[in-house]
C-alpha cells in the first residue's frame, strides 16, 4: 500500500512539472517582439524594409479599439498578390504586424480569385476577399451577403472587400 502511494505521488509529480515545462516553452515560442513606429508611414516603411515584395497600401479598415487592418499589395516578379496587416496604436505609437502570408491573384499563368480568413493582433477575425475585377460594376458574393460591390484599385487592377467576421 505504501508503494503504491509513492508510485502514486511521484507520477503526479513527474505529470506536474512537464505540464509546468511545457507550458512555459509554449509561452515562450509564442511571444513575439512587438516595433513600435512614431507613425503609421514610418511603420509601412520599416514593412517594406522588411519584405521587399510589399508595394502600396491599396485600402484600411477604420480604427475599432486601436487597432485597424491594411490591405497590401505583393510585386513578385511577375505576380501580383495581395495581404493584410494589423497597425495597432498604443501611446501615441503604431506598430504593424502581418497577419498572413500574401495570397498571388495575377500571375503569368492566369488570374484567380481568393478569399481567406484571418485574426488581427488583438484577435478579431475579418475575411479578405481579392481578385481582378471583371468591370467597373461588378459584384460578389460573401459568406454572408450577395451582391456585394468591392472597392476597385485601378492602379493595381485589383478588386478587394473586407467583411468582419462576428465574435462567437
Amino acid at each position: 500500500m505504501k508503494k503504491t502511494g509513492v508510485l502514486i505521488l511521484g507520477c503526479f509529480l513527474v505529470c506536474s512539472s512537464l505540464l509546468g515545462c511545457s507550458k512555459t516553452s509554449e509561452s515562450d515560442v509564442n511571444t513575439k517582439e512587438v516595433k513600435w513606429y512614431s507613425s503609421e508611414e514610418k511603420a509601412f516603411n520599416e514593412a517594406k524594409k522588411e519584405r521587399s515584395d510589399i508595394q502600396d497600401i491599396i485600402g484600411e479598415s477604420k480604427y475599432y479599439e486601436n487597432e485597424k487592418v491594411v490591405i497590401y499589395t505583393i510585386n513578385d516578379k511577375s505576380n501580383v498578390g495581395v495581404g493584410t496587416a494589423t497597425i495597432t496604436q498604443k501611446n501615441n505609437k503604431v506598430s504593424w504586424e502581418v497577419n498572413n502570408n500574401p495570397a498571388i491573384i495575377q500571375q503569368p499563368k492566369g488570374n484567380t480569385d481568393v478569399s481567406y480568413e484571418f485574426k488581427t493582433t488583438s484577435g478579431k477575425k475579418y475575411e479578405l476577399y481579392a481578385g481582378t475585377p471583371t468591370g467597373s460594376n461588378m459584384k460578389i458574393e460573401t459568406k454572408t451577403d450577395t451582391e456585394i460591390t468591392p472597392h476597385i484599385d485601378k492602379e493595381h487592377n485589383i478588386f478587394y472587400y473586407l467583411s468582419p467576421i462576428p465574435s462567437d
